[in-house]
């Protein structure tokens, strides 16, 4: 099965974090990384709108990655997301 795996920038350093949770590159950035990865993450049943069902994802929930990816990333953050492949 393939595995998508997101291009992480910060700082002018580089790491790629995979949906399966393995995270590779930069070291410093990677420790940084496994740190904000085993933060709870809050989403919502409708999309991203407050006050709707919430559900709190922790880490090993399949859906963990990409909504803590997603979040990491935002527009107002010092991370970005640079490339997306799948391995």
């Amino acid at each position: 099965m393939d595995v998508l795996v997101w291009t992480i920038a910060h700082r002018g350093l580089e790491a790629r974090v995979a949906e399966d949770g393995e995270i590779d590159g930069d070291p410093e950035l990677v420790e940084v990384l496994r740190r904000r990865m085993r933060e709870p993450v809050l989403v919502y049943r409708r999309g991203t709108v407050q006050g709707s069902d919430a559900i709190e994802l922790q880490p090993g929930d399949r859906r963990y990655v990409v909504a803590r990816v997603r979040l990491l990333c935002d527009g107002a953050s010092e991370f970005e997301v640079t490339g997306c492949e799948w391995r």
